[in-house]
C-alpha cells in the first residue's frame, strides 16, 4: 500500500542534511547516510493527538556533524535510527501478528471487530487512540489500520511519549492514558522547547514515569475474554501475556532494575538529544534499542522488507539482530552442570538452568519456548545418549503432542525438557487460539529471581501445574525465588566403562512450527495467513543457542567421601580393572608401581577410568597406583593373583 506522505523533510532541512553529509563522510554511506534517505519514508501524518515518527527526524536523526546524538566514541545514538528496525517500529506490519489476528477472526467471525480492536490497541496505538479520541467508529479494525499511515507507524514516537502518569500500574490491553494537550514526556529533567513545539506541536516535558517500568504496563499486561467453542463469551478472562506482572513479582522490582535498564540502556555520560540547536547540553539518555528475544522475526522481516513495505535498511536490521542475539546469549540464562552419583552401568548429571532476566523466560507471546539439548559422549566422542536434538524437518525430537510434560528426571531419549506455556479451551483440549484459552495446562517458563507464590500478582503469573510441585523448580531447600530449574539426566551406558562428557545447550525458538501448524493450515482462507506462510517456510528456523556447557565425568562416579579403589581387587593376570574414584575431584593421570617400588607403566585418565590390565606388568602379588588428580595425588593398592 502506498503511503499518504513519503516526503519527510522540508527542502531547507533536506538540503542541510545533504550538504553536511556528503563532504564530511563522517558516517558510512551504507549505514547512517543510507538511513537518512530511508527515513524519508517514515510517516509524517499529523493528527489531533499524535504525529508520525517522520515528524521527529528533523532533530532526532543522526547528526551529520557528529556533535549531538552521539556517545563518547562518536557513534550515533539517534532514537529514530535505533528504533527503526525494532519490533516496536514494525509492530503494525509484523506478518505473524497479522496472520494470527486473521486466524482468530476466522475462528470467531461474529466478533472479529472486537478481536481486531483489542489487537490494534497495542500494535498500532497511534492510529487506534487517534480514532478513539476523535470520535471514530467503535472499533479500530485491520481495515482501518491498512488505510491509516498513523497506525502503520507501529509503536511510534508519540505512541509512547504522550502517555500520562495516570494509574499506569493497573492498566491492561493497551489502555493508554493519552495526554490531551500534546505534551511529549521524556526522561530529560530540563528539556528546552525552542523549536519542538513550533515545528511539531508537541511540548517537551520531563516525566519521572518514563524512567519506570509502569510506562510499559498496559501493552505488556494482556488478557483475553474466554470464548467457548460456539464463540460465546464465558465471562472469564485469561492472562495470555503478563511480562510486566512477572517483573513485579521479582527481585528486579525490589532492587529498582526497571524495564528501561535492559531494553533502553543508558548512554555512558549522557548525550545531547537533538541536532537543532547543537548547543544543548548532555543529559541522561536511554538508547531506543527495545531489544527483545525475537531475532527470528527480525530476520524474517529483513528478508521480506520490500513486501512488508518497511523503511529500515538492512544494516539497521543487522544491528538490531546482533543486539538481540547478544542479549539472548550473554544476558538471558546460565547453565550449571554437575555429575552426580548413579548406579552400576549408569551415569547421571544434574543440570541447573538459571534465568538472569527480570521476567519469565520465555515471556511475551505464548508461542515462544526454550528447550534443553543434552548429549552424552564417550571417550572417543561417540554418542551414548541424546535428548532434545533438533532438526529442520522434525523440530524437537521426541517432543510429545500436544505439549511435552514437565520433567524432574530424564532417562529416555524421547523425553526432553521444554520450557513453555500451554493452555486449553473450555473442553480441556489444548489450543493455540487465544480467545479460547480457558485453563493452564503447563507453564514451566523459568521465573525471574525472587519470584514467589506469596506475591499479590502471583494469581496472574502462576507457574504450574507440574512445575508448581517440583521441589527443584524455583526452589532451593524449600525456599522459593531461585529463578532456576534443576533436573537430572540419568543415562544407562550398558557395559561401557570410562570417561564421558555431558554437552548441554539451552535453545530458544520464538515461532515454533508445531505451535503455528494450525495457522499455516488455514493459509488458503486469508491472504495475511498465506503471506506469512510463504515467508515462514522460506525462513531459517534454527533455534538460538542461549547458553551452553560441557562437563567431563566418568562411570563409577562417587559424589563425596569414600576410598579410592581398584575394581575388581584382586584381579586375575589377564583381567582388566578400573579405578573407582572416592570423590568428585577429576582424575588427570596415574603411574603403576610393582611391589619393589619400580614404576612399570604410565596410565592416561581414560585408561584409569575405562580399564587397564595390571597383569601386563605385575605377574603376581601387590602393586600400587599413584593417581594424580586436580587436587593432588592419591595412592591406591591392588593385587594380582595367578
Amino acid at each position: 500500500m502506498a503511503r499518504t506522505v513519503r516526503v519527510l523533510l522540508t527542502l531547507v532541512a533536506a538540503a542541510a542534511f545533504l550538504a553536511a553529509v556528503v563532504p564530511d563522510r563522517r558516517y558510512d554511506e551504507s549505514t547512517e547516510e543510507g538511513a537518512l534517505w530511508r527515513m524519508g519514508e517514515l510517516c509524517t501524518v499529523e493528527g489531533e493527538f499524535f504525529s508520525g515518527s517522520g515528524k521527529c527526524v528533523n532533530c532526532h536523526a543522526p547528526d551529520p556533524d557528529g556533535e549531538a546524538l552521539v556517545d563518547a566514541h562518536g557513534a550515533t545514538v539517534s532514537p529514530v535510527f535505533d528504533w527503526q528496525a525494532t519490533m516496536m517500529a514494525n509492530s503494525a506490519r509484523d506478518p505473524f501478528w497479522r496472520a494470527q489476528v486473521a486466524r482468530e477472526g476466522l475462528i470467531n467471525p461474529g466478533h472479529r471487530d472486537e478481536i481486531e480492536n483489542t489487537c490494534t490497541a497495542c500494535h498500532a496505538p497511534q492510529g487506534f487512540h487517534e480514532a478513539r479520541l476523535t470520535g471514530g467508529d467503535a472499533h479500530y479494525t485491520m481495515a482501518d489500520l491498512l488505510a491509516d499511515d498513523l497506525g502503520l507507524d507501529g509503536v511510534g514516537c508519540t505512541g509512547c511519549h504522550t502517555i500520562d502518569n495516570i494509574g499506569l500500574a493497573g492498566r491492561f490491553n493497551g489502555d493508554l492514558p493519552v495526554n490531551p494537550e500534546k505534551v511529549a514526556w521524556g526522561g530529560f529533567e530540563n528539556p528546552w522547547d525552542g523549536l519542538m513545539s513550533g515545528q511539531t506541536g508537541f511540548i517537551p516535558a520531563y516525566g519521572q514515569h518514563f524512567r519506570a517500568s509502569e510506562v510499559c504496563t498496559s501493552c505488556h499486561s494482556l488478557y483475553s475474554h474466554t470464548q467457548d467453542l460456539a464463540g460465546e463469551t464465558t465471562g472469564n478472562v485469561f492472562f495470555e501475556q503478563a511480562t510486566y506482572l512477572e517483573w513485579v513479582n521479582s527481585d528486579f522490582n525490589a532492587e529498582g532494575v526497571q524495564c528501561q535498564t535492559c531494553h533502553m540502556p543508558l548512554v555512558e555520560g549522557g548525550a545531547i538529544a537533538a541536532t537543532q540547536p547543537n548547543w544543548l547540553f548532555e543529559q541522561r539518555f536511554g538508547r531506543h534499542h527495545f531489544v527483545g528475544g525475537n531475532s527470528f522475526m527480525l530476520k524474517l522481516m529483513k528478508d521480506n522488507a520490500e513486501a512488508l513495505d518497511l523503511s529500515a535498511t538492512p544494516v539497521q536490521f543487522d544491528s538490531t539482530i546482533a543486539r538481540t542475539l547478544r542479549g539472548l546469549q550473554q544476558e538471558t540464562a546460565a547453565l550449571n552442570v554437575t555429575q552426580v552419583e548413579a548406579g552400576e552401568g549408569e551415569v547421571a548429571f544434574e543440570v541447573e538452568v538459571v534465568n538472569k532476566i527480570g521476567h519469565k523466560f520465555p515471556s511475551g507471546y505464548p508461542a515462544r519456548l526454550a528447550f534443553l539439548e543434552f548429549v552424552l559422549v564417550d571417550a572417543g566422542g561417540d554418542t551414548l545418549f541424546a535428548s532434545g536434538k533438533w532438526s529442520e524437518a522434525e523440530g524437537i525430537a521426541g517432543r510429545d503432542l500436544p505439549y511435552e510434560p514437565h520433567h524432574e528426571v530424564i532417562t529416555a531419549a524421547d523425553e526432553v525438557q521444554v520450557y513453555e506455556f500451554a493452555f486449553a479451551d473450555v473442553s480441556g483440549a489444548e489450543t493455540t487460539i487465544l480467545e479460547r484459552a480457558a485453563t493452564v495446562l503447563k507453564d514451566n517458563r523459568l521465573p525471574p529471581r525472587g519470584f514467589t507464590s506469596a506475591h499479590a500478582a502471583y494469581d496472574t503469573v502462576a507457574i504450574g501445574p507440574a512445575a508448581a510441585v517440583d521441589a527443584n523448580f524455583n526452589r532451593w531447600e524449600g525456599a522459593e525465588g531461585t529463578g532456576a530449574d534443576r533436573l537430572t539426566y540419568r543415562v544407562d551406558v550398558g557395559a561401557y566403562r570410562g570417561t564421558v562428557e555431558a554437552r548441554v545447550r539451552l535453545r530458544y525458538v520464538s515461532v515454533p512450527k508445531r505451535w503455528v501448524s494450525g495457522l499455516l493450515a488455514a493459509s488458503a482462507d486469508h491472504p495475511d495467513i498465506e503471506a506469512f506462510r510463504a515467508m515462514y517456510e522460506g525462513a531459517d528456523r534454527t533455534p538460538v543457542d542461549v547458553a551452553g556447557a560441557a562437563v567431563a565425568g566418568w562411570t563409577g562416579f562417587v559424589a563425596a567421601g569414600g576410598d579410592w579403589v581398584l575394581v575388581p581387587n584382586p584381579a586375575g593376570v589377564g583381567q582388566a580393572v578400573r579405578l573407582q574414584p572416592g570423590g568428585s575431584v577429576p582424575v588427570v593421570r596415574g603411574v603403576v608401581y610393582d611391589a619393589g617400588g619400580r614404576a612399570v607403566a604410565e596410565l592416561s585418565r581414560e585408561e584409569l577410568l575405562g580399564g587397564f590390565v595390571p597383569g601386563r606388568w605385575v605377574q603376581g602379588g601387590t602393586y600400587l597406583v599413584q593417581v594424580e588428580t586436580e587436587a593432588g595425588t592419591e595412592v591406591v593398592r591392588g593385587a594380582v593373583v595367578r
